[in-house]
């Protein structure tokens, strides 16, 4: 499932040549990591990694396992009565403000500076997304995928440390 702006999916704005990132509601990620994502989009900043300032919203994940020190796009979140303001696009938890520009092709770069959204249509969108997830079938992961994916990161993460 892809956040669409416009016509255009968020990830072929930031991401043209779907090198690194998806949806943070791809259906590879479990139910409850999805479910999380989606109290930070309405705003309920509960239970999520300490590196994300409270107005830090993802947009675009890492395509392997969404997890935030891989590089995850996000913006800052600003809700109103009527409105919901995207602002500053940013790698998410980078709080380096003396950070170079980034190049025309940084994904920062690619999202517009400031989104408005109608916040009626913000939250529709947002109750059709529950929907989804909430399907049977939204996210299939067989037991021998999860094995091979810890001994693929144990692997990895054994080169890292050497």
């Amino acid at each position: 499932m892809d956040l669409v702006i416009d016509g255009r999916a968020v990830i072929d704005i930031v991401d043209p040549q779907r090198q690194w990132g998806v949806s943070p509601f791809a259906r590879r990620f479990s139910r409850g990591a999805a479910r999380q994502w989606l109290a930070d989009y309405r705003g309920a900043f509960g239970d999520r990694d300490e590196r994300l300032s409270g107005e830090e919203l993802e947009i675009a994940v890492c395509g392997a396992c969404g997890d935030l020190g891989c590089g995850n796009l996000a913006v800052d979140v600003e809700m109103a009565a009527d409105t919901v303001a995207w602002r500053r696009p940013h790698w998410a938890g980078d709080d380096d403000e003396d950070d170079d520009e980034p190049d025309a092709n940084d994904p920062e770069s690619l999202l517009p500076q400031l989104l408005v959204f109608n916040r009626v249509e913000y939250d529709a969108a947002l109750a059709d997304t529950e929907r989804f997830i909430a399907r049977a079938g939204w996210y299939r992961e067989t037991p021998e995928a999860a094995v091979w994916l810890d001994r693929l990161r144990n692997r990895f993460t054994r080169l890292w440390d050497k």
